[in-house]
């Protein structure tokens, strides 16, 4: 299971990268370094033709349920309590980075996972929205995740699947309302294009969000490169 990632990028070069028209009203952005779930996480989805990124909660209800956290593309389409979901409420989670753990012997060291050249990528995902008695809702997500390979399955089962350009727009797209027919832009993430490096045990507190979450606490091993 992927179980904490982090969005490190600014506001403005979300919105450039990923063309979002509206910021929702509610959300007060700031970078994540340690996001886990039940936490609030940004996503993006498409409304009346509109990119709007906004604030919901990582993991659906009750988030250790079966694709709670983390949903198998190739399974959840053939679910038929999701296929509202799978055919009409699909995000884009932005991420820059996600934690995997070393273990050897009894040492279980946090490992920040990237892109060599530190970019944002999409992660494909679903959102739901359940209303409240109080008149509110409680806005959630789920990220899709693909079997981990490469040196990534040395400290991780699964890793977050990815969306490049031209999926972004199909996955997003209000026109396909068929799950078949964006499955095909779900991407496995290019192992040989990413780097992992130790980072401290600060990532082990769920309450602890600073820049020193995600900062490498030795140089990059080559090995880990593999």
């Amino acid at each position: 299971m992927c179980q904490r990632y982090s969005l490190t990028a600014r506001l403005p070069e979300l919105i450039e990268q990923f063309r979002i028209d509206t910021v929702d009203a509610s959300v007060s952005y700031r970078p994540k370094y340690n996001l886990s779930p039940t936490q609030d996480g940004t996503i993006l989805y498409e409304y009346r033709k509109e990119r709007i990124l906004d604030s919901f909660r990582w993991g659906f209800m009750p988030y250790w349920s079966k694709d709670g956290v983390n949903a198998d593309g190739s399974a959840i389409g053939e679910r038929l309590i999701y296929r509202r979901i799978v055919n009409k409420q699909r995000c884009v989670i932005p991420c820059c980075g996600f934690y995997g753990w070393r273990e050897e012997k009894k040492v279980r060291q946090p490992m920040r996972i990237v892109y060599r050249d530190k970019r944002t990528f999409a992660i494909p995902g679903f959102y739901e929205i359940w209303p409240r008695v109080d008149g509110g809702a409680i806005k959630a997500f789920t990220m899709l995740t693909t079997p981990a390979s490469g040196f990534v399955a040395d400290y991780s089962k699964r890793m977050p699947a990815i969306l490049d350009e031209d999926g972004i727009d199909a996955w997003l797209s209000e026109d396909n309302k068929e799950y078949r027919q964006v499955y095909p832009a779900i991407r496995d993430l290019p192992v040989d294009q990413l780097e992992a490096f130790p980072v401290g045990g600060y990532i082990n507190d769920l309450t602890l969000e600073t820049p020193d979450c995600a900062e490498p606490i030795r140089p990059v091993f080559a090995a880990m490169r593999r």
